[in-house]
Protein backbone atom coordinates (compact mmCIF):
# COMPACT_ATOMS: atom_id res chain seq x y z
CA UNK A 1 0.00 0.00 0.00
CA UNK A 2 1.66 3.34 -0.82
CA UNK A 3 1.90 6.33 1.50
CA UNK A 4 -0.68 8.14 -0.60
CA UNK A 5 -3.62 5.69 -0.23
CA UNK A 6 -2.50 5.43 3.24
CA UNK A 7 -3.53 9.30 3.90
CA UNK A 8 -6.26 8.75 1.69
CA UNK A 9 -7.83 6.39 4.16
CA UNK A 10 -6.82 8.09 6.96
CA UNK A 11 -9.15 11.12 5.65
CA UNK A 12 -11.74 8.81 4.90
CA UNK A 13 -11.91 7.34 8.26
CA UNK A 14 -15.20 9.19 10.11
CA UNK A 15 -13.74 11.45 13.37
CA UNK A 16 -16.62 10.03 15.68
CA UNK A 17 -13.58 6.79 15.23
CA UNK A 18 -11.66 8.88 17.67
CA UNK A 19 -11.58 7.91 21.54
CA UNK A 20 -14.20 9.48 23.00
CA UNK A 21 -12.96 11.53 25.86
CA UNK A 22 -14.75 12.63 28.65
CA UNK A 23 -13.95 16.60 27.87
CA UNK A 24 -15.35 15.85 24.43
CA UNK A 25 -18.81 15.03 26.56
CA UNK A 26 -18.68 17.52 28.54
CA UNK A 27 -17.91 20.61 25.71
CA UNK A 28 -21.08 19.43 24.03
CA UNK A 29 -22.92 19.68 27.32
CA UNK A 30 -21.47 23.78 27.35
CA UNK A 31 -22.32 24.14 23.47
CA UNK A 32 -25.11 22.01 23.15
CA UNK A 33 -27.08 20.60 26.21
CA UNK A 34 -30.72 22.50 25.97
CA UNK A 35 -31.85 22.40 29.69
CA UNK A 36 -28.54 23.99 29.96
CA UNK A 37 -28.54 26.36 27.37
CA UNK A 38 -32.02 27.00 28.70
CA UNK A 39 -31.13 28.16 32.18
CA UNK A 40 -28.09 30.33 30.14
CA UNK A 41 -31.25 32.11 28.91
CA UNK A 42 -31.62 33.75 32.73
CA UNK A 43 -28.65 36.04 32.50
CA UNK A 44 -30.30 37.78 29.68
CA UNK A 45 -33.69 37.89 31.90
CA UNK A 46 -31.29 39.77 34.37
CA UNK A 47 -29.67 41.49 32.22
CA UNK A 48 -33.01 42.68 30.87
CA UNK A 49 -33.70 43.92 34.50
CA UNK A 50 -30.81 46.09 34.98
CA UNK A 51 -31.36 48.03 31.33
CA UNK A 52 -34.67 49.05 32.81
CA UNK A 53 -32.78 49.66 36.33
CA UNK A 54 -30.60 52.22 34.42
CA UNK A 55 -33.61 53.33 32.52
CA UNK A 56 -34.25 55.46 35.89
CA UNK A 57 -31.19 57.56 34.65
CA UNK A 58 -32.54 58.33 31.31
CA UNK A 59 -32.44 61.68 30.05
CA UNK A 60 -35.73 63.19 30.24
CA UNK A 61 -37.12 65.64 27.14
CA UNK A 62 -40.10 67.39 26.83
CA UNK A 63 -42.22 70.22 25.10
CA UNK A 64 -45.09 72.40 25.96
CA UNK A 65 -46.66 74.30 23.10
CA UNK A 66 -49.50 76.73 24.30
CA UNK A 67 -51.66 79.42 23.18
CA UNK A 68 -54.49 81.84 23.65
CA UNK A 69 -56.92 83.37 21.15
CA UNK A 70 -59.96 84.99 20.54
CA UNK A 71 -59.78 86.58 23.75
CA UNK A 72 -58.47 89.91 25.84
CA UNK A 73 -55.52 88.44 25.86
CA UNK A 74 -54.16 86.56 22.52
CA UNK A 75 -50.72 84.67 23.09
CA UNK A 76 -48.51 82.19 22.42
CA UNK A 77 -46.06 80.02 24.52
CA UNK A 78 -42.91 77.07 23.96
CA UNK A 79 -41.32 75.58 26.86
CA UNK A 80 -38.69 73.04 26.09
CA UNK A 81 -36.96 71.63 28.81
CA UNK A 82 -34.65 68.36 29.97
CA UNK A 83 -33.44 66.61 33.08
CA UNK A 84 -31.04 64.25 33.90
CA UNK A 85 -31.31 62.11 36.84
CA UNK A 86 -27.38 61.47 38.17
CA UNK A 87 -25.77 58.78 39.88
CA UNK A 88 -23.69 60.92 42.18
CA UNK A 89 -25.24 62.27 45.46
CA UNK A 90 -29.15 61.43 43.69
CA UNK A 91 -28.52 65.18 42.12
CA UNK A 92 -30.59 65.94 39.24
CA UNK A 93 -29.43 68.67 36.46
CA UNK A 94 -31.47 70.87 34.48
CA UNK A 95 -32.35 72.53 31.30
CA UNK A 96 -34.62 74.26 29.12
CA UNK A 97 -35.59 77.24 26.51
CA UNK A 98 -39.47 78.71 26.88
CA UNK A 99 -40.82 81.92 24.79
CA UNK A 100 -43.67 83.77 25.62
CA UNK A 101 -45.17 86.38 23.17
CA UNK A 102 -48.35 88.49 22.54
CA UNK A 103 -50.45 89.72 25.72
CA UNK A 104 -50.75 88.79 29.02
CA UNK A 105 -52.57 89.62 32.22
CA UNK A 106 -50.80 91.33 35.03
CA UNK A 107 -50.96 88.10 36.83
CA UNK A 108 -48.85 86.31 33.84
CA UNK A 109 -46.68 88.42 33.25
CA UNK A 110 -43.79 86.22 34.08
CA UNK A 111 -44.90 84.13 30.93
CA UNK A 112 -43.76 86.83 28.66
CA UNK A 113 -40.01 86.72 27.53
CA UNK A 114 -38.26 88.51 25.56
CA UNK A 115 -38.26 87.59 21.60
CA UNK A 116 -35.38 85.62 21.61
CA UNK A 117 -37.03 83.97 25.00
CA UNK A 118 -35.42 82.56 28.11
CA UNK A 119 -32.87 79.86 28.70
CA UNK A 120 -32.56 78.11 32.33
CA UNK A 121 -30.22 75.79 33.94
CA UNK A 122 -29.36 74.30 37.18
CA UNK A 123 -28.96 71.44 39.45
CA UNK A 124 -30.90 70.01 42.46
CA UNK A 125 -29.42 67.93 45.33
CA UNK A 126 -30.46 66.32 47.98
CA UNK A 127 -28.63 67.02 51.55
CA UNK A 128 -30.22 64.43 53.88
CA UNK A 129 -32.99 62.04 52.53
CA UNK A 130 -31.49 60.29 49.53
CA UNK A 131 -28.30 61.51 49.31
CA UNK A 132 -25.99 58.52 50.08
CA UNK A 133 -28.68 56.32 48.65
CA UNK A 134 -32.19 56.09 46.96
CA UNK A 135 -34.96 53.55 44.97
CA UNK A 136 -33.12 54.51 41.98
CA UNK A 137 -29.82 53.71 42.78
CA UNK A 138 -30.70 50.91 45.13
CA UNK A 139 -32.43 49.19 42.28
CA UNK A 140 -29.69 49.54 40.06
CA UNK A 141 -27.05 48.05 42.58
CA UNK A 142 -29.77 45.50 43.45
CA UNK A 143 -30.06 44.24 39.53
CA UNK A 144 -26.33 44.12 39.49
CA UNK A 145 -26.49 41.43 42.05
CA UNK A 146 -29.07 39.67 40.03
CA UNK A 147 -26.99 39.32 36.98
CA UNK A 148 -24.86 37.80 39.74
CA UNK A 149 -27.54 35.46 40.92
CA UNK A 150 -28.43 34.62 37.66
CA UNK A 151 -24.75 33.64 36.90
CA UNK A 152 -24.42 31.34 40.09
CA UNK A 153 -28.10 29.44 39.19
CA UNK A 154 -26.15 29.32 35.81
CA UNK A 155 -23.41 27.33 37.89
CA UNK A 156 -25.26 25.67 39.85
CA UNK A 157 -27.25 24.16 37.29
CA UNK A 158 -23.89 23.49 35.27
CA UNK A 159 -22.52 21.48 37.93
CA UNK A 160 -25.29 19.26 38.18
CA UNK A 161 -25.40 18.55 33.88
CA UNK A 162 -21.74 17.76 34.42
CA UNK A 163 -22.54 15.19 36.93
CA UNK A 164 -24.58 13.65 35.34
CA UNK A 165 -22.89 13.49 31.58
CA UNK A 166 -19.48 12.75 33.83
CA UNK A 167 -21.34 9.38 35.10
CA UNK A 168 -22.95 8.77 32.10
CA UNK A 169 -19.62 8.37 30.24
CA UNK A 170 -18.05 6.24 33.14
CA UNK A 171 -21.10 3.92 32.95
CA UNK A 172 -20.21 3.56 28.92
CA UNK A 173 -16.17 3.29 29.59
CA UNK A 174 -17.18 0.63 32.18
CA UNK A 175 -19.79 -1.31 29.90
CA UNK A 176 -17.13 -1.38 27.36
CA UNK A 177 -14.60 -3.03 29.54
CA UNK A 178 -17.16 -5.12 30.91
CA UNK A 179 -17.64 -6.32 27.24
CA UNK A 180 -13.87 -6.91 26.54
CA UNK A 181 -13.74 -9.10 29.70
CA UNK A 182 -16.78 -11.01 27.92
CA UNK A 183 -14.77 -11.19 24.27
CA UNK A 184 -11.60 -12.38 25.47
CA UNK A 185 -13.26 -14.71 27.51
CA UNK A 186 -15.24 -16.03 24.78
CA UNK A 187 -11.73 -16.41 22.77
CA UNK A 188 -9.78 -18.09 25.40
CA UNK A 189 -13.41 -20.76 25.28
CA UNK A 190 -13.39 -21.14 21.69
CA UNK A 191 -8.97 -21.69 21.50
CA UNK A 192 -9.73 -24.57 24.34
CA UNK A 193 -12.41 -26.15 22.29
CA UNK A 194 -9.84 -27.02 19.37
CA UNK A 195 -7.31 -28.46 21.93
CA UNK A 196 -10.37 -30.56 24.08
CA UNK A 197 -11.33 -31.95 20.51
CA UNK A 198 -7.67 -33.06 19.81
CA UNK A 199 -7.59 -34.50 22.70
CA UNK A 200 -11.04 -36.22 22.77
CA UNK A 201 -10.06 -37.55 19.81
CA UNK A 202 -6.81 -39.35 20.82
CA UNK A 203 -9.04 -40.82 23.84
CA UNK A 204 -7.11 -38.40 26.59
CA UNK A 205 -10.48 -36.68 28.05
CA UNK A 206 -13.76 -37.90 27.60
CA UNK A 207 -17.01 -36.14 25.53
CA UNK A 208 -18.51 -34.71 28.12
CA UNK A 209 -15.25 -32.08 28.70
CA UNK A 210 -15.61 -31.24 24.89
CA UNK A 211 -19.59 -31.05 25.50
CA UNK A 212 -19.08 -28.90 28.90
CA UNK A 213 -16.76 -26.45 26.83
CA UNK A 214 -19.45 -25.58 23.94
CA UNK A 215 -22.05 -25.04 26.70
CA UNK A 216 -19.27 -22.29 28.10
CA UNK A 217 -19.25 -21.02 24.77
CA UNK A 218 -22.88 -20.99 23.95
CA UNK A 219 -22.87 -19.50 27.78
CA UNK A 220 -20.31 -16.82 26.85
CA UNK A 221 -21.93 -16.06 23.73
CA UNK A 222 -24.85 -14.98 25.17
CA UNK A 223 -22.81 -12.85 27.93
CA UNK A 224 -21.68 -11.05 24.85
CA UNK A 225 -24.78 -9.65 23.52
CA UNK A 226 -26.16 -8.94 27.14
CA UNK A 227 -22.13 -7.09 27.48
CA UNK A 228 -22.82 -5.30 24.11
CA UNK A 229 -26.57 -4.49 25.24
CA UNK A 230 -25.10 -2.64 27.76
CA UNK A 231 -22.54 -0.52 25.69
CA UNK A 232 -25.69 0.36 23.21
CA UNK A 233 -28.07 0.80 26.62
CA UNK A 234 -25.41 3.47 27.76
CA UNK A 235 -23.80 5.25 24.38
CA UNK A 236 -28.08 5.96 24.33
CA UNK A 237 -27.91 7.61 28.10
CA UNK A 238 -24.73 9.27 26.98
CA UNK A 239 -26.49 11.11 23.47
CA UNK A 240 -28.42 13.16 25.66
CA UNK A 241 -25.13 15.19 26.52
CA UNK A 242 -23.38 13.64 23.92
CA UNK A 243 -24.62 16.47 20.20
CA UNK A 244 -23.32 17.51 17.48
CA UNK A 245 -23.37 21.38 16.31
CA UNK A 246 -26.91 21.26 15.80
CA UNK A 247 -27.74 19.90 18.98
CA UNK A 248 -29.01 16.56 17.64
CA UNK A 249 -27.85 13.51 19.99
CA UNK A 250 -24.94 11.37 19.43
CA UNK A 251 -24.29 7.93 19.85
CA UNK A 252 -20.75 6.82 20.14
CA UNK A 253 -19.32 3.87 18.56
CA UNK A 254 -17.57 0.86 19.94
CA UNK A 255 -14.49 1.99 18.40
CA UNK A 256 -14.46 5.21 20.54
CA UNK A 257 -14.38 3.35 23.66
CA UNK A 258 -11.53 3.91 25.49
CA UNK A 259 -8.98 1.14 26.32
CA UNK A 260 -9.46 0.81 30.06
CA UNK A 261 -10.78 3.06 32.69
CA UNK A 262 -8.56 5.20 34.65
CA UNK A 263 -6.79 4.05 37.76
CA UNK A 264 -8.18 5.12 41.05
CA UNK A 265 -5.63 7.34 43.56
CA UNK A 266 -5.61 7.64 47.47
CA UNK A 267 -7.51 11.34 48.42
CA UNK A 268 -5.49 12.68 51.48
CA UNK A 269 -6.49 15.00 53.90
CA UNK A 270 -4.54 18.05 53.11
CA UNK A 271 -6.33 17.73 49.68
CA UNK A 272 -9.51 17.58 51.23
CA UNK A 273 -8.95 20.38 53.38
CA UNK A 274 -7.87 22.26 50.48
CA UNK A 275 -10.98 21.20 48.21
CA UNK A 276 -12.92 22.76 51.43
CA UNK A 277 -11.75 25.71 51.30
CA UNK A 278 -12.28 26.47 47.78
CA UNK A 279 -15.80 25.21 47.80
CA UNK A 280 -16.72 27.22 50.62
CA UNK A 281 -15.68 30.15 48.39
CA UNK A 282 -17.05 28.17 44.86
CA UNK A 283 -20.61 26.71 45.63
CA UNK A 284 -23.15 28.55 44.01
CA UNK A 285 -24.96 28.13 46.65
CA UNK A 286 -23.66 29.69 49.48
CA UNK A 287 -22.35 32.37 46.86
CA UNK A 288 -26.01 33.07 45.88
CA UNK A 289 -27.37 33.50 49.54
CA UNK A 290 -24.56 35.95 50.60
CA UNK A 291 -25.80 38.26 47.10
CA UNK A 292 -29.11 38.07 48.14
CA UNK A 293 -28.23 38.91 51.44
CA UNK A 294 -26.35 41.79 50.12
CA UNK A 295 -29.72 42.97 48.31
CA UNK A 296 -30.84 42.68 51.26
CA UNK A 297 -28.67 44.92 52.85
CA UNK A 298 -29.24 47.73 50.09
CA UNK A 299 -32.90 47.39 51.40
CA UNK A 300 -32.29 48.21 55.02
CA UNK A 301 -29.88 51.17 53.64
CA UNK A 302 -32.99 52.65 51.56
CA UNK A 303 -35.60 52.40 54.30
CA UNK A 304 -32.72 53.46 56.67
CA UNK A 305 -32.53 56.83 54.78
CA UNK A 306 -35.99 57.23 53.89
CA UNK A 307 -36.59 57.57 57.94
CA UNK A 308 -34.75 60.81 57.60
CA UNK A 309 -36.22 64.41 56.88
CA UNK A 310 -36.24 66.11 53.39
CA UNK A 311 -33.87 68.60 53.01
CA UNK A 312 -32.82 69.78 49.33
CA UNK A 313 -30.95 72.12 48.35
CA UNK A 314 -31.44 73.86 44.47
CA UNK A 315 -29.31 76.37 42.30
CA UNK A 316 -30.69 77.34 39.18
CA UNK A 317 -30.10 80.43 36.65
CA UNK A 318 -32.10 82.17 34.01
CA UNK A 319 -31.21 84.07 30.82
CA UNK A 320 -33.44 85.90 28.81
CA UNK A 321 -31.76 87.94 25.45
CA UNK A 322 -33.38 89.73 22.35
CA UNK A 323 -35.14 93.19 22.63
CA UNK A 324 -38.85 93.64 24.48
CA UNK A 325 -39.67 94.77 27.88
CA UNK A 326 -38.10 93.68 30.94
CA UNK A 327 -40.31 92.02 33.35
CA UNK A 328 -37.82 90.95 35.54
CA UNK A 329 -34.15 90.02 35.20
CA UNK A 330 -32.78 89.63 32.66
CA UNK A 331 -30.33 87.50 34.23
CA UNK A 332 -31.39 85.76 37.22
CA UNK A 333 -29.55 83.52 40.23
CA UNK A 334 -31.97 81.11 42.43
CA UNK A 335 -31.62 79.19 45.21
CA UNK A 336 -33.91 77.12 47.40
CA UNK A 337 -33.34 74.89 50.35
CA UNK A 338 -36.31 72.81 50.81
CA UNK A 339 -37.33 71.12 54.16
CA UNK A 340 -39.58 68.11 54.84
CA UNK A 341 -40.11 65.98 57.78
CA UNK A 342 -42.50 62.94 57.77
CA UNK A 343 -45.21 62.82 61.18
CA UNK A 344 -45.39 59.41 60.72
CA UNK A 345 -42.86 57.20 59.34
CA UNK A 346 -44.52 53.47 59.31
CA UNK A 347 -43.89 53.16 55.25
CA UNK A 348 -40.11 53.56 56.00
CA UNK A 349 -40.16 51.61 59.57
CA UNK A 350 -42.08 49.06 57.76
CA UNK A 351 -39.50 48.57 54.84
CA UNK A 352 -36.54 48.54 57.63
CA UNK A 353 -38.21 46.32 59.68
CA UNK A 354 -38.52 43.34 57.17
CA UNK A 355 -35.34 43.88 55.27
CA UNK A 356 -33.96 43.48 58.51
CA UNK A 357 -35.29 40.22 59.55
CA UNK A 358 -35.13 38.87 55.97
CA UNK A 359 -31.17 39.47 56.31
CA UNK A 360 -31.28 37.80 59.15
CA UNK A 361 -33.09 35.05 57.65
CA UNK A 362 -30.32 35.13 55.23
CA UNK A 363 -27.35 34.93 57.22
CA UNK A 364 -28.83 31.82 59.26
CA UNK A 365 -29.08 30.16 55.82
CA UNK A 366 -25.85 30.87 54.97
CA UNK A 367 -24.54 29.86 57.97
CA UNK A 368 -26.17 26.35 57.49
CA UNK A 369 -25.29 26.04 53.63
CA UNK A 370 -21.78 26.45 54.56
CA UNK A 371 -22.10 23.50 57.14
CA UNK A 372 -24.39 21.63 54.76
CA UNK A 373 -21.22 21.74 52.33
CA UNK A 374 -18.28 20.77 54.59
CA UNK A 375 -20.54 18.14 55.30
CA UNK A 376 -21.07 16.74 51.96
CA UNK A 377 -17.07 17.50 50.75
CA UNK A 378 -16.31 14.62 53.76
CA UNK A 379 -18.82 12.46 52.95
CA UNK A 380 -17.98 12.44 49.36
CA UNK A 381 -14.24 12.24 50.50
CA UNK A 382 -15.25 9.22 52.61
CA UNK A 383 -16.92 7.70 49.69
CA UNK A 384 -14.21 8.17 47.62
CA UNK A 385 -11.48 6.74 50.23
CA UNK A 386 -13.92 3.70 50.42
CA UNK A 387 -14.04 3.15 46.74
CA UNK A 388 -11.03 3.34 46.23
CA UNK A 389 -9.57 0.65 49.09
CA UNK A 390 -12.32 -1.50 47.04
CA UNK A 391 -10.58 -1.19 43.78
CA UNK A 392 -7.51 -2.46 45.17
CA UNK A 393 -8.37 -5.35 46.97
CA UNK A 394 -10.64 -6.12 43.92
CA UNK A 395 -7.96 -6.00 41.73
CA UNK A 396 -5.50 -8.13 44.27
CA UNK A 397 -8.81 -10.54 44.11
CA UNK A 398 -8.03 -11.14 40.44
CA UNK A 399 -4.58 -12.34 40.74
CA UNK A 400 -6.05 -14.89 42.95
CA UNK A 401 -9.54 -16.00 42.20
CA UNK A 402 -10.31 -19.57 40.71
CA UNK A 403 -13.45 -17.43 38.55
CA UNK A 404 -11.51 -14.51 36.40
CA UNK A 405 -14.20 -13.30 34.90
CA UNK A 406 -16.50 -12.75 38.18
CA UNK A 407 -13.45 -11.06 39.42
CA UNK A 408 -12.49 -9.33 36.78
CA UNK A 409 -16.01 -7.85 36.23
CA UNK A 410 -16.05 -7.05 40.21
CA UNK A 411 -12.68 -5.07 39.84
CA UNK A 412 -14.76 -3.24 36.97
CA UNK A 413 -17.24 -2.34 39.16
CA UNK A 414 -15.07 -0.94 42.18
CA UNK A 415 -13.60 1.06 39.40
CA UNK A 416 -16.69 2.26 38.27
CA UNK A 417 -17.89 3.02 41.50
CA UNK A 418 -14.52 5.57 42.75
CA UNK A 419 -14.93 7.10 39.77
CA UNK A 420 -18.99 7.57 40.48
CA UNK A 421 -17.95 8.79 44.32
CA UNK A 422 -15.21 10.92 42.81
CA UNK A 423 -17.56 12.97 39.92
CA UNK A 424 -19.55 13.50 43.14
CA UNK A 425 -16.95 14.94 45.31
CA UNK A 426 -15.76 16.93 42.24
CA UNK A 427 -19.11 18.15 42.36
CA UNK A 428 -19.76 19.21 45.92
CA UNK A 429 -15.95 21.08 45.55
CA UNK A 430 -17.37 22.53 42.47
CA UNK A 431 -14.25 21.45 40.55
CA UNK A 432 -16.90 20.41 37.54
CA UNK A 433 -16.79 24.11 36.91
CA UNK A 434 -15.28 24.99 33.96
Amino acid sequence: MTLRWIWICALAMPLGAQTLQLEDVLRSVESNYPPLLATLLERDVAGGAAVQAKGQFDTQVGATLGADQFGFYPNQRLDVGVNQNLRWQGAQVYGGWRIGSGDFPDYRGLDATRDLGEFRAGIKVPILRGREIDERRAGLAQTELGLRIADLTVDQQRLLVRQLATNRYWDWTAAGARMRIAEDLLRVAQERDQALRDAESLGAIPRVEVTENQRQILQREAQIVEAQRGVQQTAIAMSLFYRDAAGVPRIASDAQLPDALPATALLDEAQVTGDLRVALTKRPEIATIAAQRAQTRIDIDVASNQTRPSLDFGLGITAENGSGSIKRGPNEVKATLTYQVPWQRRVAEGKLQQASAKHSQLTQRELFARDQVTAEVRDAASAVRAAHERTLLAAREVTVALDLADAELRQVGANLDYLRALTIYEQVTAKLLP
